[in-house]
C-alpha cells in the first residue's frame, strides 16, 4: 500500500466499502424477509466487516495524507 497514490488509495477503499455496503443491504433485506438461517446472518456480519474494512482504510488514507503534509 505505500507505493499506491492518495486518489489509488481512496479509490480502492472507496470499491471495497461501495460494494461491500451494497452487498450487505442485499443481504439485510433477505433477513428482515425472514430467511434466518445460520449462514444468512453469517453474511451479515460478513459484509459488515467489509464494508468496515473500506471505510477504515478511507480513513487510514485520510490520516496519512494528513501526515505527509507536515
Amino acid at each position: 500500500m505505500k507505493d499506491f497514490s492518495f486518489k489509488a488509495r481512496v479509490i480502492y477503499f472507496g470499491a471495497i466499502a461501495i460494494i461491500s455496503l451494497s452487498f450487505l443491504a442485499l443481504q439485510l433485506t433477505a433477513v428482515m424477509q425472514g430467511s434466518n438461517g445460520g449462514g444468512s446472518i453469517t453474511l451479515v456480519i460478513l459484509w459488515s466487516i467489509m464494508a468496515l474494512f473500506g471505510l477504515a482504510g478511507i480513513g487510514y488514507a485520510l490520516k496519512r495524507r494528513n501526515r505527509q503534509k507536515n
